[in-house]
């Protein structure tokens, strides 16, 4: 499946992606805004000028507060991304090891899932700029009406891929500011006990998303040589995630997010990237079936999901065919 091959790309290089300027902008959303130089308030206006121009409604707001260190945990297995800034404020200023360390968590997943929808929109944008392509070469034999219908599908893509493009930055722009975060919490849990497994976990997370796998291979050792020696699922899925983006290693991955979910069922970004990382539209279709039953309104659910299934018809419509 050409989403699975481009995300594994895209989650370590997709900051690389932007123009050098913002001549030529065709864009609708954002307007005035340089794709380079994007701040974070222009990036939060041109992702809800993208959600209201496309029709991508906002996650419903939790229905509860969240008032214990338990309830964050959940909030962070569970991947809840709509209560992740609840859980934020509520764990705002603790302090000690183990709560640096939760908190850490809380902001590299939040970045985390801020770079899977930019990975997710950038492969679309890719699909639409090959569609873009098509409609546009030059076909002697096509009738007024037809190139008539082309042309305006072209425009139409034109302007969805430069939408698609300022989004794709706007995203990589707001993932900044909680990767940093992340880093300097789990920084200072290691402070704070050196013998903490899960913060030198943590701060491996963190490079994992940086893509700077010395570093990320570096806080694997340290977590190693902990007193406490144990293998958290956590563990496990930082090496299927390692196994995906650093090898290009599909099948070792989804091998090791089965076991993290064995071990942990309420793992949901666990499942999230099983949806990415199976290579045939069958099982991608039931890895996202899984994950919808999970979480309804996860990001891989409301991005990648409508492809998924357009995809899923389109390899049902034509195996039907061949059979006939």
């Amino acid at each position: 499946m050409k989403l699975t091959a481009f995300v594994l790309f895209a989650l370590v290089v997709l900051n690389a992606c932007a123009s050098k300027s913002g001549l030529g902008d065709s864009s609708t959303i954002g307007k005035g805004i340089d794709v380079e130089t994007m701040r974070p308030p222009e990036a939060a206006r041109v992702v809800a000028e993208f959600q209201e121009k496309y029709g991508v409604e906002s996650l419903p707001a939790p229905d509860t507060q969240v008032t214990s260190m338990a309830q964050v945990l959940e909030i962070v297995r569970g991947d809840r991304f709509s209560e992740f800034e609840a859980a934020r404020a509520f764990t705002a200023g603790k302090q000690g090891s183990d709560a640096l360390t939760i908190r850490s968590y809380l902001e590299t997943s939040y970045a985390g899932g801020l770079l899977l929808a930019a990975a997710i929109l950038e492969e679309e944008r890719r699909q639409n700029m090959t569609e873009l392509r098509q409609v546009s070469q030059s076909r002697p034999l096509e009738d007024n009406q037809s190139r008539a219908a082309d042309q305006a599908r072209a425009q139409q893509l034109k302007t969805k891929t430069q939408d698609l493009r300022k989004v794709v930055r706007a995203l990589n722009v707001l993932s900044e500011e909680p990767l940093v975060a992340g880093a300097d919490l789990a920084e200072q849990a290691i402070r704070q006990d050196p013998q903490s497994q899960l913060a030198y976990l943590a701060n491996a997370n963190y490079y994992r998303l940086r893509g700077s796998w010395l570093e990320f291979d570096r806080m694997m050792r340290y977590a190693e040589d902990t007193e406490t020696g144990s293998n958290p699922p956590v563990k496990t899925y930082l090496r299927a995630m390692e196994a995906l983006q650093r090898y290009v290693d599909g099948a070792k991955a989804k091998e090791l997010l089965e076991e993290t979910l064995a071990r942990r069922p309420d793992f949901v970004r666990a499942q999230a990237n099983l949806v990415l990382v199976d290579r045939k539209i069958e099982d991608t279709y039931a890895q996202l079936q899984k994950l919808r039953e999970m979480s309804p309104n996860h990001i891989v659910v409301r991005l990648a999901g409508p492809m998924i299934e357009q995809e899923h018809a389109t390899a049902q419509e034509l195996k039907n065919a061949l059979q006939n």
